[in-house]
């Protein structure tokens, strides 16, 4: 159905965000977030990032997913390949239609190798992880599926049971 990452974004958004949660493990819980797996087609899915206010993720990467990050509300910021991206001016008042100034901006294509981290402010946050997996991998959750310092304890213990 789509060729490229940034072809499954652009569809996601035109038709209006999907909700197809898959029965198996749709939920993700660390001490900074929530996520829920809203949509997943084959090797494609969207997960949805709710973030704690005034936290931040330690730079890190998702070994073989392609990621897009789709700003939803809130406050949050990022890093991507050690340069700050600081939305500050547009979190001051809200857009025309009443949302988020950032609502549905798209980040650049990260690729498996490149690194990121989150930065919430005193709002929180909440964002849509798109994500195309390797073929042949079952997709699950890009908060296991992670290399890189962990977020909290818990979050090391899983990902250090995903990697045996």
């Amino acid at each position: 159905m789509w060729n490229n990452l940034e072809e499954f974004a652009e569809w996601y958004k035109q038709n209006g965000f999907p909700i197809r949660p898959p029965f198996e493990d749709p939920v993700y819980v660390t001490d900074i977030s929530y996520s829920y797996v809203l949509f997943r087609e084959g090797q494609y899915q969207a997960e949805l990032y709710l973030v704690r206010p005034n936290t931040s993720s330690p730079e890190h990467s998702h070994p073989g997913v392609e990621n897009i990050i789709m700003v939803w509300g809130g406050n949050v910021h990022t890093i991507q390949n050690g340069q700050l991206f600081d939305y500050s001016d547009h979190y001051r008042e809200p857009s025309k239609t009443g949302t988020n100034k950032l609502f549905g901006m798209c980040s650049e294509k990260l690729t498996d190798e490149q690194t990121h981290a989150l930065i919430a402010g005193d709002k929180g946050g909440a964002f849509l992880s798109l994500e195309k997996w390797p073929e042949g991998v079952t997709p699950n959750s890009v908060t296991i599926n992670w290399a890189g310092d962990p977020v909290d304890p818990s979050h090391g213990k899983i990902i250090k049971t995903l990697e045996k």
